[in-house]
């Protein structure tokens, strides 16, 4: 719907008319009828528009003896409005956006100035002599932009000449015409700053231009990148970079690499004599679609994300969000993190086939190369530490059915009844392969046939909306819908997988095995450590007749005058299995003072036994939670309510500032004055304060650079600043195990109880 573009200019009264149209104009669509209404409610607050039979309102307009009411509206809000000859702010800024005015410029623009003025002899109306005039007046304003701000202008080849199309653009909207030409066209860029022309010939051309635009953004900032930082950038340039390969790769065009090369070694160029254009360019208001999607990696820790693009590319994104796996569906090819050029999805029959199975392919094959770090960009520290303990972590639940010894010529029979309805030969299982195939699936009791369609094929459960495949590793693959309807996968493991009585044998020894190994690497991934006694603690509540034990730890990551002790709580099946459910944190202080919570543990989120000491020494942690509104997972910062009773269960009861409310750590982190002696130690102070930690930093005072302690105080969105004795900056307060913070004002914070 095209009845103006600017919204803001219009009284209230009519915005909220006007945007329940325009609402069911963008995903219904309008008709004749609706018109009708729509004009209705318009004339009964004194406006009115045009229509035709195609229900395309236009002409946004007063009527009779409220002309003046909407200019009236707009240029009270006009602080600054001016009278530039005889035109009204009005003129100058209403009138432009209507459809008659469009109307009448496109017609001008389009007819030869002969046929337009007919030999001087044209006669024109008091409203298209107005139109003229603002026409002028529009177009006197665009030449007066500075070639600083607006360099660029973009010239088409039209019969044996250029032809200018577009001038005194800024950046962002030379890129956005650049996105939205059309592939056949050549064109010519023209830099009027440099004096530089740039030859456009093809989109290979188009997207090496895009990229050298982009890549000046990191020298120079202009309109392009505003609101964006260096990954954003980076990203952008990737995606140019992408395309212009693939195009060149597809021509079979031996390049260089685009990176080491330069504009001006790729185009000529030469300086511009150009004459003043009095037809300016179209206002666009293109946008480059970069619309993304982000999906969780169903095989890997918390925090890698699929992105997906809405042109079918993507790429496996890390929790420090570099790129490491990409692909593209239109050309059905992927890149591995490997630095190397891109591969067929279907070159070789091993190779992933869909982008389905790329993925669990990529997300293996990360865990798998983690340990040797033989990727690019290197992985961090901790990203490698978490990929190698989540791998050690998942392994030993793992199940595998890795000694079925299925024939080809069981394969070939099953496939020939399957496909005809008989076969000749003999796809039977042997008793020895049917006592591998697990009774119960996914808490699906098996039949025989079951078995069979899981071995040879694909075991569908429709009425559950689930499906079972056998992966080649011996892996079994569910495939399902998530609560959003979109499909989703996982990794079985022994924990969903149950054998009858008879059969136990055969997971006995593995899944006591299994259980150990898993719970220790529980313990240390959440902190607790890995030392002798602990282990042993464990092994002996396992061995144990009772079905609850107990394994005491402690800390030694509190404040100096604080103490944390744990105690870790396990319970145990009727199955035999052992899990630990929760575990108890209290700090005690050199006043002998008490506090402690219950931490719960469960698979998705738990709080890491360093969390709880921040949280019990006062600080706030980031977490992530599921919001029950939006049945969506949200980030929150959380702390705990010293000031209130505790809870029945022994609980504090937790203050929440949820996203809404507006921190930005890496913002807080900007306006502290921090100073890092290298930009990586920015990132990892944001995401150790984010964790409640206290962060040695550097600052300046009084013209020096100091060593100091910083404290995240997401409640007022600022850090708290400490010297090297505990002692608040400027206020000489000492942190005393920051009961400082547990006073704090909780005016505009919701305080519930919270599940992570």
């Amino acid at each position: 719907m095209d009845l103006f573009e600017d919204y803001e200019l219009i009284p209230e009264e009519l915005k909220t008319v006007c945007d329940k149209w325009q609402q069911k104009a963008m995903y219904e669509g309008l008709d004749y009828n609706d018109c009708a209404i729509f004009q209705e409610e318009c004339e009964a607050i004194g406006y009115t528009f045009d229509y035709g039979l195609d229900a395309d309102p236009f002409d946004l307009r007063a009527i009779d003896t409220e002309e003046q009411k909407l200019e009236k509206h707009t240029i009270n809000n006009q602080k600054n409005m001016e009278l530039v000859n005889d035109l009204s702010w009005y003129d100058k800024n209403i009138t432009p956006i209507t459809r008659a005015y469009k109307n009448f410029v496109k017609e001008m623009k389009n007819t030869s100035p002969e046929q337009w003025f007919k030999d001087g002899e044209r006669k024109f109306s008091g409203q298209e002599k107005k139109f003229i005039a603002i026409y002028q007046f529009k177009n006197k304003a665009k030449m007066a932009h500075s070639v600083n701000t607006h360099p660029y202008s973009i010239n088409e080849l039209i019969g044996n000449s250029f032809q200018e199309k577009f001038r005194n653009m800024t950046a962002k909207y030379a890129v956005e015409v650049l996105n939205n030409y059309d592939d056949d066209k050549i064109l010519q860029f023209v830099d009027n700053k440099r004096n530089t022309i740039v030859r456009i010939d093809n989109p290979s051309d188009r997207h090496n231009l895009l990229f050298d635009l982009w890549a000046k953004e990191f020298q120079n900032r202009t309109d392009l990148s505003s609101g964006l930082d260096n990954r954003k950038i980076e990203e952008r340039m990737v995606y140019h970079y992408h395309k212009y390969e693939r195009v060149e790769n597809n021509f079979n065009i031996e390049v260089n690499q685009l990176i080491k090369d330069s504009p001006e070694s790729r185009k000529s160029t030469r300086d511009l004599d150009w004459e003043e254009n009095n037809l300016g360019f179209e206002d666009l208001f293109f946008k480059e679609d970069f619309d993304e999607n982000l999906v969780p990696a169903s095989g890997l820790p918390q925090g890698w994300i699929w992105r997906e693009y809405a042109d079918g590319s993507g790429s496996l994104i890390s929790p420090s969000e570099n790129s490491y796996y990409s692909y593209d569906l239109q050309t059905q090819e992927y890149r591995l993190p490997d630095g190397s050029g891109w591969r067929t999805l279907r070159d070789h029959y091993d190779h992933p086939q869909t982008l389905f199975d790329f993925r669990i392919f990529a997300e293996q094959s990360l865990k798998e190369k983690a340990a040797k770090n033989d990727l690019s960009p290197k992985l961090s520290e901790d990203e490698k530490k978490d990929l190698l303990n989540y791998r050690t972590f998942m392994k030993e639940n793992e199940f595998i059915l890795e000694k079925l010894q299925i024939t080809e010529n069981q394969r070939a029979a099953y496939a020939q009844k399957t496909e005809f309805g008989t076969t000749d030969d003999d796809y039977s299982l042997t008793k020895q392969q049917l006592d591998q195939i697990p009774d119960v699936l996914d808490g699906h009791q098996l039949s025989k046939n079951d078995k069979y369609t899981l071995v040879f094929g694909l075991l569908e459960k429709q009425e559950y909306g689930e499906s079972y495949e056998l992966l080649g590793n011996g892996e079994i693959l569910k495939n399902y819908l998530n609560e959003d309807n979109l499909p989703s996968f996982k990794i079985l493991t022994i924990n969903d997988i149950k054998f009858n009585n008879q059969n136990s044998n055969i997971m006995e020894t593995t899944k006591e095995f299994n259980q150990v190994q898993y719970l220790k690497d529980q313990m240390k991934y959440l902190g607790f450590g890995e030392d002798e006694k602990l282990h042993k603690d464990l092994e002996k509540g396992i061995k144990s007749k009772k079905n609850e034990f107990e394994i005491k730890s402690s800390s030694d990551k509190a404040l100096p005058r604080n103490k944390v002790d744990f105690i870790l709580k396990f319970n145990k099946t009727q199955s035999g299995g052992v899990f630990l459910n929760s575990y108890h944190a209290k700090l005690t202080n050199d006043k002998n003072e008490e506090m402690s919570h219950n931490f719960p543990v469960n698979r998705e989120n738990t709080f890491t036994a360093k969390e709880a000491v921040n949280l019990l020494e006062g600080r706030s942690v980031k977490i992530e939670f599921l919001n029950p509104k939006t049945d969506q997972k949200e980030p929150a910062f959380v702390r705990f309510d010293f000031s209130e009773p505790k809870t029945e269960k022994g609980n504090y009861k937790f203050q929440n500032f949820y996203k809404n409310y507006g921190i930005d750590t890496a913002e807080i982190v900007e306006k502290s004055n921090l100073v890092f002696d290298k930009p990586e130690y920015k990132d990892s102070t944001i995401k150790s304060l984010e964790k409640g930690n206290i962060v040695k930093v550097k600052i300046k005072e009084n013209d020096q650079v100091v060593e100091a302690k910083a404290v995240l105080n997401p409640q007022y969105k600022n850090l708290n600043l400490y010297d090297q004795d505990m002692t608040r900056i400027n206020t000489n307060k000492p942190l005393q195990g920051m009961e400082d913070e547990r006073g704090h004002d909780k005016a505009n914070v919701k305080e519930q109880s919270i599940k992570r």
